[in-house]
């Protein structure tokens, strides 16, 4: 195993996200293809790949945030962890899972570039970056799509 804290981050980015599916079951399978990408990390980190599973690590966050704040899929999983924190009652098509998990990505993000400086000895805007932000553009994008269909008319 390579890097004991990007595994750490990923692996409970994913299981905050699975548990969110099993909070919320009409949400199942997306909840359940939106974590695949931390288990593919988590995966990638066990068996040693450095370069990719630091650079998914990496581009993986912010391009997942950036594009939840242009749908609007950010704020109510973070409102709905702060309810939940502060003892408010939230909706029962919300779980504060979703927020845990959007902080373990941010946690996934700082580790990753840390580990990535410290052990790999390679470029960082190289061909790993360049592969890494079209598999996060791609993978974010088809979630997107999914998302607007599952929410037409946001949260």
């Amino acid at each position: 195993m390579s890097n004991r804290w990007v595994f750490l981050a990923a692996f409970l980015t994913a299981t905050f996200m699975v548990a969110g599916a099993f909070a919320l079951p009409p949400y199942f399978y997306f909840q359940l293809a939106a974590s695949s990408i931390f288990i593919a990390i988590s995966l990638m980190v066990f068996f040693g790949e450095d370069r990719y599973s630091y650079m998914l690590g990496t581009v993986f966050p912010p391009v997942w945030f950036i594009v939840d704040v242009l749908i609007g899929g950010l704020y109510p999983d973070f409102r709905s962890l702060f309810r939940c924190l502060g003892g408010q009652d939230i909706s029962s098509m919300s779980t504060p899972l979703n927020g845990f998990a959007r902080l373990t990505a941010i946690l996934l993000f700082a580790v990753s570039l840390a580990a990535w400086r410290r052990e790999v000895n390679e470029r960082f805007w190289g061909k790993t970056f360049w592969t890494c932000l079209i598999i996060s553009v791609v993978y974010v994008g088809i979630l997107t799509v999914w998302y607007l269909k599952l929410f037409p008319s946001g949260r």
